[in-house]
């Protein structure tokens, strides 16, 4: 459009000035509009150039300004994430000196009291399970004297022993051992009522006697018992119904 109205503007002077000195001005009109037209061309480029590389450029500071967005708020929930940590941190920390005065409390306590204890106790305890209650403390001794063992390997096998011990009194036990009676060694019945007393039956279920708490040794019972005796052993062995029973517990009158 702009050529064609430069040409037309070339014609009409060319057209009011005739002649040499008119075609020269014409050429050199007709170069400067060329020339103007040159210049406008390559703005117009440029200005294109300019409003494409403003369109990438206005994408790219977009993407920045939600990239850096995004950043922002993982900064803030990674400084909340990192509180947390250094919360639990502390407080693990803190456990782990309760822990450590716990194990340096608990094992001597362990050894020093309740091992003692219960060495005591089973040895003024009835008789029974005479060498199974001593390995109980003879592994409790094994586990303790351990330097590989744990604190929970150390409290869970004195629990173990504990425990057992507590559920002897609350069974009613019988085994076969051999005992002097009248002087002589017998193999006898004993039949225990948890820690409450125990009572020996032989064989042939004539000879019957108790475990004297007081006296710490067996003790022959009179005849009179022997009906209760038998009648208990067939009950704890399943052998008859459950049904009251008459036996000697403590002291007996004279």
């Amino acid at each position: 459009m702009i050529k064609c109205v430069l040409l037309s503007t070339a014609v009409f002077l060319f057209m009011i000035c005739p002649g040499t000195s008119a075609q020269v001005d014409l050429e050199k009109t007709e170069n400067r509009m060329k020339s103007a037209i040159q210049i406008e061309s390559q703005a117009q480029e440029k200005v294109e150039n300019w409003t494409a590389g403003k369109e990438d450029l206005v994408s790219d500071i977009r993407t920045i300004q939600t990239t850096n967005t995004w950043l922002e708020y993982q900064n803030q929930k990674y400084s909340i994430y990192i509180n947390k940590l250094n919360q639990q941190i502390e407080l693990l920390n803190v456990k782990k000196l309760e822990a450590r005065k716990v194990r340096e409390g608990l094992e001597p306590y362990l050894e020093k009291e309740v091992l003692v204890r219960l060495e005591n106790y089973i040895a003024s305890d009835l008789p029974f399970y005479e060498e199974v209650r001593a390995q109980g403390i003879k592994d409790i001794k094994n586990t303790l004297n351990d330097p590989r063992g744990t604190l929970a390997e150390k409290l869970r096998q004195v629990l173990s022993v504990l425990e057992i011990e507590a559920n002897y009194g609350k069974e009613v036990g019988i085994s076969n051992v051999t005992l002097p009676v009248d002087g002589k060694e017998t193999e006898v019945t004993i039949l225990r009522f948890g820690r409450v007393a125990m009572f020996y039956i032989s064989l042939d279920g004539k000879k019957i006697g108790r475990w004297n708490e007081q006296a710490r040794a067996w003790e022959p019972l009179p005849k009179s018992f022997e009906r209760e005796i038998n009648r208990s052993l067939q009950m704890a062995r399943r052998e008859r119904t459950s049904d009251l029973i008459y036996i000697p517990v403590g002291a007996m009158k004279p």
